[in-house]
């Protein structure tokens, strides 16, 4: 995963260089699960030490939005205990699962421990096929034009701000359902068509992760569409020092890109015929 899908740029560097240490101190438990859970013997893919939010979690299979944690002593503090149920609600307010294990269980009955997951994995394989029609990935009501109701009603938004060209740049997501904030990116120095750009990445790999197939996403940038299906963010702003980690960002997007399909449609958001955009900052 990317920085714009798991965590917000001014601590991505951090946390990325935590997981990397916790990947070479981790625990015998920690061990003994992670050669079960990396040979794919429960047919599904988990990534250790992985970035999601302000956390890095100890194991987590994105399709299946499950977390495995495996918990030391220092976990039992009362401090700690309350830090960990904060985390909890805000990775399940994500979509997250969460299956805890302490260090002794997993040594002691190594085969228990492998059954929960396994049943959990099962579990929740169950639920998405009841929830998700198996004819097809979008609903039949969704028109790939206009703004009407079933539309909104199945569609994210996404819009940019910036203070000049160039200047101070921000974007964010939103759902056009209820209009709720989906993500916030910004300020920092680029330009308008760069954060639409970014912002569509950055909802692609949203809707990636949380496993969404069934949403489009609108933009209001014809510009920033043609990029995303080039592949390649074809801007003219000039790369400098004030610039450099905004470029870095745009060539995460563009590998994120290469390397994974684009599952929903990205459409124009005509602003002449419906007004601004849901997702618009109202600066105007």
């Amino acid at each position: 995963m990317y920085i714009y899908e798991t965590a917000d740029d001014s601590i991505y560097e951090a946390l990325k260089d935590m997981s990397l240490e916790n990947r070479k101190r981790h625990t015998q438990a920690e061990s003994i699960v992670w050669e079960y859970l990396r040979a794919k013997h429960l047919g599904h893919k988990f990534r250790r030490q992985h970035v999601i939010k302000d956390y890095i979690v100890d194991f987590v299979c994105l399709h299946s939005k499950l977390i495995i944690e495996i918990d030391g002593k220092y976990h039992y503090t009362k401090a700690q205990m309350v830090s960990d149920e904060q985390r909890t609600a805000e990775l399940e307010a994500l979509g997250f699962r969460m299956l805890r294990f302490d260090n002794a269980e997993v040594i002691g009955n190594t085969g228990r421990v492998l059954n929960e997951i396994k049943r959990r994995l099962m579990e929740t394989s169950n639920q998405s096929q009841t929830a998700r029609p198996k004819t097809s990935n979008a609903p039949a009501s969704l028109p790939l034009e206009g703004p009407g109701e079933a539309a909104r009603s199945h569609a994210w938004a996404v819009d940019a701000a910036c203070s000049g060209n160039p200047g101070p740049m921000e974007y964010r997501g939103v759902d056009m359902a209820d209009g709720r904030q989906l993500f916030h990116f910004g300020p920092m120095q680029g330009t308008n068509n760069i954060g639409e750009f970014l912002a569509i990445v950055h909802a692609l790999a949203l809707m990636e992760q949380l496993g969404i197939r069934d949403k489009a996403i609108y933009s209001d940038s014809y510009n920033a569409i043609l990029w995303v299906s080039k592949k390649q963010c074809r801007t003219k702003l000039a790369r400098t020092p004030q610039t450099e980690q905004l470029f870095r960002i745009i060539a995460r997007a563009e590998q994120w890109l290469r390397t994974h399909p684009v599952r929903v449609p990205i459409l124009k958001w005509e602003t002449a015929k419906w007004g601004e955009s849901p997702a618009d900052f109202g600066r105007k």
